[in-house]
């Protein structure tokens, strides 16, 4: 049995939540419901459950500000939220769960089963750290960014980035200084949140900076020198886009 608990400022959102719940074929058992933050804070602390169901825009403490306020987290957290696609992309890329209104029963029931076959069932402080960073990078356009790497976070200047090469599941991210780092997300992923700064995938296994950019040769189906000296094919698909960067620098 999966013990929940719902935090949402509205009750209309706890009570529709709480019925679909009910619904599913899987057993899951909402152990309280609040639309008052403080009240759910006090019974977190003192009792034990899987799941806090948490809104995130909440007037009086937005559900970030409710688990800043926790000594602990022994449990885990699924989001639930309005937020645009800019921010359900940091979602995907801190890898936290998030549902998005108006709950979807599917899309609730996909959530629980993944939720299942995790191995670690307590959402890590620092993984809330990430999301809150890439969140903040999202609504600020911020030039800095958060890598989750094997050791923790590393916050590096966007700008330092040369280059970002896939590595099956996982991808490679290079730095102007010489520093390189193996991140857990796919390039997929890497592409979603760089996009906003202009970076390019050139390749099926390759997101470049186009300021780190060194020349094109068109020579051997036409490939990319970046600043680290690396030599990056260029897809058929991308040529015209990659000649007019070039032609636009050589006009300015």
């Amino acid at each position: 049995m999966i013990k929940v608990v719902l935090l949402d400022d509205e009750l209309h959102c706890t009570e529709l939540l709480d019925i679909i719940l009910k619904n599913l074929d899987i057993k899951v058992e909402v152990i309280a419901k609040f639309n008052n933050p403080e009240y759910a804070i006090e019974f977190i602390k003192l009792n034990k459950f899987d799941i806090l169901f948490l809104d995130i825009e909440m007037p009086s403490m937005n559900g970030f500000e409710v688990l800043s306020t926790l000594p602990q987290i022994n449990f885990d957290v699924i989001f639930t939220t309005a937020y645009n696609q800019y921010a359900v992309k940091a979602f995907k890329f801190s890898a936290i769960n998030y549902l998005l209104k108006p709950i979807d029963e599917t899309e609730l029931a996909n959530c629980l089963q993944q939720w299942e076959t995790k191995t670690q069932k307590k959402l890590p402080r620092n993984q809330l750290a990430f999301l809150l960073e890439i969140i903040q990078n999202t609504h600020n356009n911020s030039n800095k960014l958060a890598l989750p790497t094997a050791y923790g976070l590393e916050f590096i200047e966007v700008k330092e980035i040369i280059r970002c090469q896939a590595d099956s599941n996982y991808t490679n991210v290079y730095l102007s200084n010489g520093d390189s780092y193996l991140i857990c997300r796919t390039l997929k992923e890497v592409e979603n949140i760089l996009q906003h700064h202009h970076f390019l995938r050139i390749h099926q296994s390759h997101l470049i900076n186009p300021k780190h950019m060194k020349k094109y040769l068109r020579n051997d189906g036409g490939y990319i020198v970046m600043d680290d000296g690396e030599k990056i094919s260029v897809s058929k698909n991308n040529k015209d886009k990659i000649i007019e960067i070039f032609s636009q620098i050589e006009r300015s």
